[in-house]
């Protein structure tokens, strides 16, 4: 017959054991729980403040558009000149917020690329679409000047091909913030970010709505200003 002392002293070991696993367990599914609750806030927060970037990028390039085409359809319109002011007045802001914001804007890309250094979607919005508002921007300003000294401004309007430059800008535009739009996706699996076959394909779209349609605008040239005849140097006879 087995010892009751023995037996007593087994089952105490026993819940002793059964009490310190518990006790592990709990405090490995705190851990676990914790860890995995502070990984999504992180990565929900990442993903906030990459769309927000996003977003600010997506606001400044279609407003910009937006105020422009506003100026040329009151030219070409011929509205009364206090409208086409208070509209070249609301393009002006939006220009220098552009100009002011453009190297923030380039940040905010890599920011939403995850990137440490220069992305590829930087240079592209850099060499596609910035050039594309410079010639927008001289075309409808001498246009603006023109129509200020009382002329038509429709000649220079036509001949930057504006309306093409507008279209250009809209679907080059749409096509670099929609990719944007997609690297930003929220992604819950660890490791999970894009390939690089993801970042390539979405460069190869954007050059394709970027490159292969660009308009090529004909600016005028300024009128050539004739200069002075130079002194003579033989003194003038009298008459």
């Amino acid at each position: 017959m087995a010892n009751p002392l023995k037996l007593l002293s087994e089952a105490g070991l026993v819940r002793r054991n059964l009490i310190l696993f518990a006790l592990l367990t709990a405090a490995l599914n705190g851990i676990v729980t914790a860890s995995v609750g502070s990984w999504l806030a992180q990565t929900y927060n990442a993903y906030q403040a990459r769309r927000q970037s996003m977003q600010a990028i997506a606001d400044l390039v279609y407003e910009r558009r937006a105020r422009g085409g506003m100026v040329v359809s009151s030219l070409r319109r011929n509205a009364d000149l206090e409208e086409l002011r208070h509209r070249k007045r609301a393009y002006d802001e939006v220009f220098v917020e552009w100009n002011k914001r453009l190297q923030t804007n380039l940040l905010q890309i890599r920011e939403v690329m995850g990137a440490a250094n220069s992305s590829v979607f930087e240079r592209l919005l850099q060499d596609l679409l910035v050039p594309t508002f410079a010639t927008m921007d001289a075309c409808l300003t001498k246009g603006y000047d023109v129509r200020n000294a009382g002329q038509d401004p429709m000649p220079i309007i036509q001949n930057c091909n504006y309306p093409q430059l507008h279209q250009f800008a809209l679907d080059c535009g749409a096509s670099l913030t929609d990719e944007l739009f997609r690297m930003t996706s929220l992604r819950l699996l660890p490791f999970s970010s894009h390939s690089r076959r993801d970042i390539v394909d979405a460069e190869r779209r954007i050059r394709d709505a970027c490159i292969s349609p660009a308009p090529r605008p004909a600016m005028p040239a300024e009128p050539a200003i004739a200069a002075p005849p130079a002194p003579s140097s033989e003194p003038q006879k009298g008459n």
